[in-house]
């Protein structure tokens, strides 16, 4: 295999992109996955989608005469068509986590085990390989992939201090959540307040969220596909701040670091301004308190 040339390569994360969406129900999560670049896919587990006019494929067990398809294996022949190329643009996964309970079922029938505890010392590792292969090979595929999740607030964690916190992140275990993550460019919790919807990239110890967009800052922006496209503009605002080349010895950086962030600041605030104008009150977000 020939290597590549010691030349840097251009950032193009801005193509496709990757996002894992989580929420409470009715947050917004699938009415923002409706907005993203058509034509769109719905690989749907969730009812909501009868309110939604995307083409969609059911992700359950279906029957073909008297042999049944279970689901799992109706989601991977979908990605394996999906591989082999189509129209479509925009595939949305909803929800992940009832995908990762489809697999858990496919892989303990075909094992003979009634649970994973059946054997416990490599049951979980079993399905949670064969569950984060497929989904890696759905992210990797040349389209917008939209992964969406319901919100956990189940969770306590205990601070050094002794309180306890709710801990807030996908409903999908800690381990596959950690892998998920990585699989993105970015992790988006959706919120509604009152009418509000907002999209928000904060993170904490207690916050689940993060993603790999570069010069992005935790923000609070407006539920909708410019917020999603001003995110990813931070990354195209990023510019070297040195260079190797030194055959020109007076040619200088005409981007700074600073430069990077003020771009970053100028995208988000613009946008921020113009849907904060809009006439439609549920796209608006309450201004932060500082």
């Amino acid at each position: 295999m020939a290597l590549p040339s010691t030349n840097e390569v251009e950032i193009t994360i801005e193509n496709h992109k990757k996002i894992w969406l989580y929420g409470e129900p009715f947050s917004g999560k699938t009415h923002l996955a409706s907005l993203a670049p058509k034509p769109i896919l719905e690989l749907n587990t969730d009812g909501n989608i009868k309110h939604y006019t995307m083409p969609r494929i059911p992700i359950t067990d279906t029957k073909e005469g008297r042999q049944t398809i279970p689901a799992w294996e109706v989601f991977k022949n979908a990605v394996d068509d999906l591989e082999a190329g189509s129209d479509f643009e925009t595939i949305v996964l909803d929800l992940t986590e009832d995908i990762y309970d489809h697999c858990r079922k496919y892989m303990c029938n075909k094992r003979g085990w009634e649970h994973e505890s059946d054997d416990s010392f490599k049951a979980y590792d079993i399905v949670r390989s064969e569950f984060l292969r497929v989904i890696r090979k759905l992210v990797n595929l040349p389209y917008n992939i939209i992964l969406i999740s319901h919100q956990d607030i189940s969770k306590d964690i205990t601070k050094r201090s002794g309180d306890k916190v709710t801990k807030i992140s996908p409903n999908i275990a800690d381990k596959i959540a950690n892998k998920l993550a990585g699989m993105v460019d970015i992790v988006i919790r959706c919120i509604k307040d009152n009418d509000h919807y907002v999209l928000s990239t904060k993170t904490s110890d207690v916050i689940f969220g993060g993603g790999r967009l570069t010069g992005l800052k935790a923000v609070d922006v407006p539920n909708c596909w410019e917020s999603i496209d001003a995110m990813y503009a931070t990354v195209t605002a990023q510019k070297p701040t040195e260079t190797h080349e030194t055959t020109e010895v007076d040619e200088v950086p005409t981007t700074t670091a600073d430069d990077a962030v003020d771009a970053n600041d100028e995208v988000m605030e613009k946008l921020k301004e113009a849907l904060e104008n809009t006439e439609e009150p549920k796209r608006r977000t309450r201004r932060t308190r500082n």
